[in-house]
């Protein structure tokens, strides 16, 4: 057996499995006591264990303190700022 720590994002992630499908039989048990349907209560418990799933399992995204944007005007990113860029205009 391996004996390396789990990651925080593979922590999260078996949590989320765990939690989604708690969710998702409550539900399911819920809706089974309320109609007496097994096939739909099933089938919405099923759904938001999916949904719950995804949302549980969903890794966020790292942003930087210093990033205000994609586009900010005057970044390092513009056009003419690279020794090859295609920028229209004269030529020297």
């Amino acid at each position: 057996m391996d004996d390396r720590q789990p990651s925080s994002h593979e922590t999260r992630a078996r949590m989320g499995f765990a939690g989604s499908i708690l969710i998702g039989l409550g539900v399911a048990a819920a809706m089974n006591a309320a109609t007496h349907d097994m096939g739909v209560s099933l089938g919405i418990g099923l759904a938001m264990t999916v949904v719950f799933m995804v949302v549980f399992t969903r890794r966020p995204r790292r942003r930087h303190p210093d990033a205000g944007g994609e586009n900010d005007a005057g970044g390092e990113n513009d056009a003419g700022d690279e020794p090859g860029s295609t920028e229209d205009g004269p030529q020297s």
